[in-house]
């Protein structure tokens, strides 16, 4: 098959699989559930080695989680054995549809599955042992009774742990601070690998980790933030005037000032912007730094705006306990 139609089959099938978790993310939003695949160990063996002969690193070891908060692989529960016997008992009670592309060899995957597994399984390869070899069963916590249910509760979305708490523990505590934090807000453990490669880069200047659900950053003498990627602090701030007042709402936050005559205004950072302070003007970028605020969530924060002109930093906006930079206004007459 020439290179183009290879290339254009391939882009078909990727196409194919991202529309159908596409259709059952829609079905799920519209009736809660939870997607199962048939996934199961021997496909974590193909799908490593095949990553490795892509050049993939470490993470691929810890690719096909047993759940991600949306899909759910029951079958890498059972071993080699439990396995060969539910194929076995299903082929014999109805008819099993297979792909006829599972068996065409042009494909890397398929290569790997009719050509390098039987030669791991006559080495009595355990396709079990080396799945769970990278995957955590605490990691799994199935709470699920396909209802949405009101609450009063209001889940985290932010937390920030100080700096000098941060480096008074040791390595096994740090991690188990952050997982603690993290299952407040409804989340995973981290991964051990994606833990230490955290914890050695807040050895430098800046420590920075994203995964699936959330965001780490740790400047060198900075505090610890933990933040939620559906965090309201991702969202524009809106303002809009309540009689003589300007009303500015961010971060299930408000700020009001008295307006009459509408010269005040909601703006957002912008590099290279100064703000006037007691002594002169300051980088508003040096303002963020000093403050903590983390280089993703700057240009989120609100600025108080007196006729075009930047005048305060609306941090408490951000945390209540913060207080807004300067926390005079000066104004320019």
């Amino acid at each position: 098959m020439p290179k183009l139609a290879l290339k254009l089959k391939r882009g078909l099938e990727d196409t194919g699989r991202l529309v159908r978790y596409h259709q059952l993310k829609k079905i799920n939003q519209k009736s809660p559930s939870i997607i199962l695949t048939g996934h199961h160990c021997k496909d974590y063996t193909e799908s490593i080695f095949l990553h490795l002969t892509r050049g993939g690193g470490k993470k691929t070891f810890y690719t096909l989680p047993p759940f991600d908060g949306e899909r759910f692989l029951p079958l890498v529960f059972l071993e080699d054995a439990e396995l060969h016997e539910l194929y076995q008992f299903v082929g014999s009670e109805m008819r099993i549809f297979e792909d006829e592309s599972n068996t065409d060899p042009i494909y890397k995957r398929n290569r790997i599955r009719m050509e390098l597994l039987p030669i791991l399984e006559k080495e009595k390869w355990n396709f079990y042992k080396t799945y769970w070899n990278f995957h955590d069963r605490s990691q799994l916590h199935l709470q699920f009774d396909g209802q949405n249910k009101e609450t009063n509760v209001r889940t985290p979305h932010l937390f920030r742990i100080p700096h000098e708490t941060w480096v008074s523990l040791n390595l096994s505590a740090k991690k188990e601070l952050i997982d603690f934090h993290l299952k407040l807000m409804g989340m995973y453990p981290l991964y051990k690998s994606g833990f230490e490669n955290f914890h050695l880069q807040s050895e430098g200047e800046r420590a920075f980790l994203e995964n699936k659900n959330c965001y780490l950053y740790k400047s060198k003498f900075g505090d610890l933030f933990i933040i939620d990627k559906k965090s309201p602090a991702f969202k524009k701030a809106i303002s809009y005037r309540d009689g003589n007042h300007l009303v500015i709402e961010w971060n299930q936050n408000r700020f009001k000032l008295s307006d009459p005559d509408s010269k005040y205004s909601l703006g957002s950072w912008h590099h290279g912007q100064k703000i006037q302070i007691r002594s002169g003007n300051k980088e508003i970028s040096e303002c963020m730094r000093e403050n903590g605020i983390p280089f993703f969530l700057r240009t989120f924060i609100p600025i108080l705006y007196f006729e075009n002109e930047p005048i305060q930093i609306l941090f408490s906006l951000f945390s209540k306990n913060e207080k807004n930079y300067p926390k005079r206004i000066y104004l320019e007459r």
